[in-house]
């Protein structure tokens, strides 16, 4: 989803976006937006561990999926003042088919990404009018400062899509709408096409934000040049900032090791709609693109966070699930292939065993 995460780290605080890494022109320590000091969300007590570990809370709870609580909903109030939404979230109903579906879609997950939760998930927050977009991830902090998981939020009314058409819909948002054409993405199977594996899909996605901030796989988690260096992810697909810079902004010296072939991929931007700089005729060039990198989708290709969030989901979905992945372009009552699952193509086999490693390291930490 479009919406700006702030990410407490050990040293300092790096301002990190699903979509675009940061607010730009952004330098001082505590900025003051629409009356809301980024301090009052950095220290919000929903974002240290003490928080969630406070008396039995959650713990009655087993899978850790509900309504959010008064905090939380304080929380997501300021974020979106700060960040200029004008939505007010309210808890979702405890009772409802939604929560059943999360806690179904939860339940399907492999093992080992149930352990990974099991262990780094505090919550799963269910909310109605979040703003924004359908969902986020959010780190939490442990006492040294450092990562030490994240907390997701889902908008009920949101997700209200089966799986193949929010697939689809995510997709196209990339690109400015048009009557004669649409980008159609099968993540399912027919029979399997509906509301929980979307949410599974979403919910892989902020899952695997967790895991990056744990490990420090990308910057996500405040991972400095030095820390990320040698992770064996990072470095496949993107360049390093200067040591200085620990904000990586739009525009700075990030840069994808593919960006010689598509100098403007930084415009790249999901959700953005009649907003984007690309329309139909930029599809098939885009896509051509992709196909010569080891992005495993176009949106993995904003920033290298989401690269790590759609490689993990990605690679969990199609080679740990064996699900489908492939998407088509129809345009004239003809339909045309853009892109299909790469993790058995050479351009991703070092992701695809990178991912493995990081994944069993993920696994059992403690």
């Amino acid at each position: 989803m479009k919406r700006l995460l702030t990410i407490i780290t050990a040293g300092f605080l790096c301002q990190v976006s699903c979509i675009q890494n940061a607010w730009p022109g952004e330098t001082e320590d505590d900025p003051v937006r629409n009356g809301i000091r980024l301090s009052q969300l950095s220290s919000h007590p929903v974002r240290s561990i003490a928080y969630w570990r406070q008396g039995d809370q959650f713990k009655v709870q087993k899978t850790r999926i509900g309504p959010a609580p008064p905090e939380l909903i304080e929380f997501m109030r300021l974020d979106n003042t700060f960040q200029g939404y004008s939505e007010r979230p309210v808890p979702a109903p405890r009772d409802s088919e939604f929560l059943r579906d999360v806690e179904t879609a939860m339940a399907s997950l492999p093992r080992a990404v149930r352990r990974i939760a099991e262990r780094r998930l505090f919550y799963i927050a269910l909310v109605r009018d979040l703003g924004g977009g359908t969902g986020y991830m959010d780190v939490v902090a442990g006492s040294d400062g450092s990562a030490a998981g994240g907390f997701i939020i889902l908008d009920e009314g949101a997700l209200d899509r089966n799986a193949n058409a929010w697939a689809s819909w995510r997709e196209g948002s990339a690109f400015q709408p048009g009557a004669d054409w649409s980008i159609e993405v099968r993540i399912e199977a027919p029979a399997n096409d509906n509301r929980v594996n979307a949410i599974r899909y979403i919910l892989l996605h902020e899952i695997g934000h967790v895991v990056d901030a744990v490990i420090g796989a990308t910057q996500i988690g405040g991972g400095n040049t030095q820390n990320i260096a040698g992770n064996g992810f990072y470095d496949l697909s993107w360049t390093y900032p200067p040591p200085s810079q620990e904000i990586v902004v739009p525009g700075d010296t990030l840069r994808s090791r593919f960006d010689s072939a598509w100098p403007d991929r930084e415009l790249l931007a999901f959700y953005s709609f009649n907003e984007s700089r690309y329309d139909v005729a930029d599809i098939q060039p885009v896509y051509q693109w992709l196909r010569g990198t080891n992005f495993p989708t176009l949106y993995a290709a904003t920033s290298s966070a989401d690269d790590f969030a759609e490689s993990f989901v990605n690679y969990v979905h199609v080679v740990l699930d064996k699900r489908p992945f492939e998407i088509r372009l129809r345009q004239g009552g003809q339909s045309e292939f853009l892109l299909s699952s790469c993790w058995e193509s050479p351009r991703c086999a070092d992701k695809k065993a990178t991912m493995k490693r990081l994944l069993l390291r993920a696994e059992v930490l403690q």
